[in-house]
């Protein structure tokens, strides 16, 4: 009886197990350990991952340093040289040239002035020797902005594939230091980091008040080599320490918001700009309230000198945003620098004037990030403290 019923039991036991096991096998929601689910009749879709993307690396030449661009000026992103243009052999294109005597050794009368001389003998930077942007080696100074031969400041820069600097350019890099309180400092280049047009401080100006150190140019009155990025002052003091703060010190560096450095766009020497203006759409000017005649240093606004500009030129050649800082307040007490320019009523001069913007090493207040000189022409060679520097496009690999 027993063996009858357990019969089946059995097989009822047996057929649950294996319906069991079954159900499992097909179920893809239940998988047992150690069982692979059974592969569902519609496909499952799958996230595709895209393999990222390579970015352009962008990077420029030696020498240069990035500037961010600044749409009210139509620039993008573009490379400047950190450095006045200085000529080196092409043997070592390291180390720009630092003559103190012979043809190339730049000259105020029997004083040196710690200049290359470009129209010296056997001097032109062309041939084995090559124009560079290094902290070594006095700037090319007695040279045109272009005068219709191959050895001009336009020439130059187009030789190696980039542009003279342009007067949109220039704007951008100084409305961008403007705005950097790292600038913005002591006189003599020390407690940098207030606001922008901060009481008692300065956009620090660069070297020029003819007083230096003979260690870094031709003599004690001159344009300078550079130093380090981390010795702002270098070469300005008279007491031999060589720091901001030391005797007659000034700052020449001047930061970018990107963290980049530039040296020297504030004094050392001029630097021809591509861009030029007819002597009647210059600013015109007034001292003690009456209109200014002739060539003439200017404040941008109230203080410093008498003589302010009434207007801001005429476009296209100029206007507020072609030359002037941010604020218009601003003028030489803040260290923004000077203008010069002719004014006069009714002028009807056209003769084209070429921009040379930043000052040099001897001409103190008037110079400055936005100092600007409206009385070259392009193609004046003979010029002792005039230099350039050259713009390149960023230069963009994978």
């Amino acid at each position: 009886m027993i063996k009858k019923m357990f019969f089946p039991i059995a097989m009822t036991v047996v057929l649950m197990v294996l319906g069991l096991l079954v159900y499992v096998y097909l179920s893809p929601a239940a998988v047992m350990p150690g069982k692979l689910a059974a592969v569902p009749s519609t496909p499952v879709s799958m996230p595709v991952v895209s393999a990222p993307i390579a970015q352009p690396i962008a990077s420029c030449p030696a020498g240069f340093v990035m500037v961010p661009g600044n749409p009210a000026y139509g620039t993008t992103d573009f490379c400047v040289m950190k450095y006045d243009a200085k000529c080196a052999s092409t043997s070592d294109l390291s180390q720009g040239l630092e003559p103190v005597s012979g043809s190339c050794a730049g000259t105020n009368g029997n004083l040196l002035t710690g200049t290359y001389r470009n129209n010296g003998k056997g001097c032109a930077c062309t041939g084995d020797k090559q124009v560079v942007s290094t902290a070594s080696g006095f700037p090319i100074t007695y040279i045109p902005e272009a005068d219709g031969t191959a050895n001009s400041a336009k020439i130059y820069c187009e030789a190696q594939g980039s542009h003279l600097l342009t007067n949109n350019e220039w704007m951008t890099i100084a409305r961008n230091i403007e705005q950097v309180n790292a600038n913005w400092c002591n006189k003599n280049g020390t407690n940098c980091g207030a606001q922008p047009g901060a009481a008692g401080m300065i956009l620090a100006n660069g070297h020029n008040d003819a007083n230096n150190q003979s260690l870094a140019g031709a003599g004690t009155n001159g344009a300078l080599i550079a130093g380090n990025d981390d010795q702002a002052c270098y070469g300005t003091t008279t007491d031999g320490s060589n720091q901001c703060g030391g005797k007659s010190s000034q700052k020449r560096t001047l930061a970018l918001s990107n963290g980049t450095i530039v040296w020297d766009l504030a004094g050392n020497v001029w630097q021809w700009v591509d861009a030029e203006i007819p002597r009647n759409q210059q600013p015109q000017s007034r001292t003690s309230g009456k209109l200014d005649q002739g060539w003439m240093w200017s404040e941008f606004a109230p203080g410093g000198l008498g003589t302010v500009i009434t207007d801001d030129g005429s476009p296209p050649s100029l206007g507020y945003d072609a030359f002037r800082p941010t604020n218009p307040a601003w003028n030489s007490t803040n260290g923004v620098g000077r203008i010069y320019h002719y004014s006069a009523s009714h002028d009807t001069n056209t003769t084209l004037y070429t921009f040379i913007r930043g000052g040099n090493w001897r001409h103190g207040y008037d110079s400055g990030a936005f100092c600007i000189h409206l009385s070259p022409v392009a193609a004046k060679t003979n010029i002792d403290d005039v230099g350039f520097r050259c713009s390149s496009p960023v230069m963009r690999s994978k």
